[in-house]
């Protein structure tokens, strides 16, 4: 073996025996869980609920890092310039790891972040003012035909799959659909109930509370499927006039492309507790947010590339137009 080769083997088992025993230890100090969106957002509490459950559960305090804007890819950016040692992680979405690098100069892609777990699902729910003059999808479709200008929503932001639903609606129905981009869920709903915008496109996470106490009313979940946690509001897709449109929402665990492997493996085993924890569970589902089966980054990792796949032509046609 010549002296550089010697040399650099030696260079690779001290990195490996550092990052070994980094990783034995993990953690011994605070980590800063980023959410990419304004506090009061449904993933900023999705965020907070799994701070504090890996709070106690780690035994060291874990800081929520709210860094909005540009449709999320702030905070992953923030995440992705992070070291790659456990101690940054990101509450990642559909919207930030994949709708903004498809619509917008994200300047990052899945490969740049090291997938821990999934967390949960949810799906995009078409909410009005009361007053609104439909109250199913076939009852808005005819009345947006019959209008000569088009439909107001509000929108959750620009490159936001929440957004991108409200536009496949339209597109499915015959009909125009303007979109009044809003900083968060908060505003958005603040705008909906006093009627300054009559539509809005949102997670139903954010909603719930509102439709359960009639401030604001449900016209549709835009997605193939009822949502399980209000299985009562139909999808858009049930009645005559529009078809095949899906907006789902995920949210899910990332750290920096890098990550120590036994650091991955280690926070798999302590989200692999919470998640099966039937009171977090429970908890979750009530907020209005299903927890999935407990996952590792490899099947996580699966998971990113399937739907990059899947959701590539909608993305393709939304921006094209």
């Amino acid at each position: 073996m010549t002296l550089r080769r010697r040399t650099a083997a030696v260079a690779l088992a001290a990195l490996a025996f550092a990052s070994l025993s980094s990783a034995q230890t993990y953690p011994d100090r605070p980590i800063t869980l980023v959410v990419p969106y304004p506090a009061g957002a449904a993933v900023d509490r999705v965020g907070r609920a799994l701070g504090a459950e890996l709070q106690r559960r780690l035994g060291q305090p874990v800081v929520i890092d709210n860094v909005a804007g540009a449709s999320g890819t702030i905070g992953a950016k923030k995440v992705q310039r992070a070291a790659p040692d456990g101690y940054t992680l990101l509450v990642g979405t559909v919207n930030d790891m994949l709708v903004a690098p498809a619509v917008l100069k994200a300047g990052y892609t899945t490969m740049d972040f090291t997938p821990v777990t999934r967390l949960s699902q949810n799906t995009t729910v078409l909410v009005a003012h009361p007053g609104f003059g439909a109250n199913t999808a076939d009852e808005l479709v005819a009345l947006a035909r019959r209008r000569t200008e088009p439909l107001l929503a509000g929108a959750t932001g620009v490159a936001m799959m929440q957004t991108i639903g409200g536009t496949l609606l339209a597109q499915a129905g015959g009909f125009r659909i303007d979109h009044v981009p809003y900083k968060g869920g908060a505003p958005l709903l603040t705008d909906l109930i006093s009627g300054q915008v009559p539509l809005g496109t949102i997670a139903l996470t954010s909603a719930l509370p509102m439709i359960r106490e009639g401030r604001i009313k449900a016209i549709g979940i835009i997605s193939s499927h009822r949502d399980p946690t209000a299985p009562n509001i139909p999808t858009v897709n049930e009645g005559r006039s529009v078809k095949g449109v899906e907006a789902d929402l995920w949210t899910g665990l990332l750290g920096p492309a890098g990550m120590p492997e036994p650091v991955v493996a280690r926070l798999n085993a302590v989200l692999r507790d919470i998640m099966s924890d039937a009171a977090y569970r429970d908890t979750e589902f009530k907020a209005g947010s299903v927890v999935v089966e407990p996952n590792d980054g490899k099947a996580f990792g699966q998971f990113l590339q399937r739907e990059e796949t899947r959701l590539k032509p909608s993305l393709a046609e939304v921006k094209a137009n």
